[in-house]
């Protein structure tokens, strides 16, 4: 499970940030998310949905490093 965010709305965050920090606010480290967990087959799932067709898909033994 992970929580999963668009790119730009990562990006706009980094703007917001900066803008923060040279408006003399504070540093801090921040967890960006939606607060829903996805799994890795419902986003797959979901892009065969939007795209109308199965999308290939490869399941693998956890690698090495990865969080359970």
């Amino acid at each position: 499970m992970r929580d999963y965010i668009h790119v730009s709305d990562l990006a706009q965050a980094h703007v917001v940030a900066l803008e923060d920090l040279l408006a003399g606010g504070a540093s801090a480290a921040l967890n960006l998310g939606t607060g829903r967990g996805w799994s890795v087959r419902e986003v797959v799932a979901a892009v065969a949905a939007v795209a109308g067709r199965p999308v290939p898909l490869r399941e693998a033994p956890r690698r090495a490093g990865d969080p359970p």
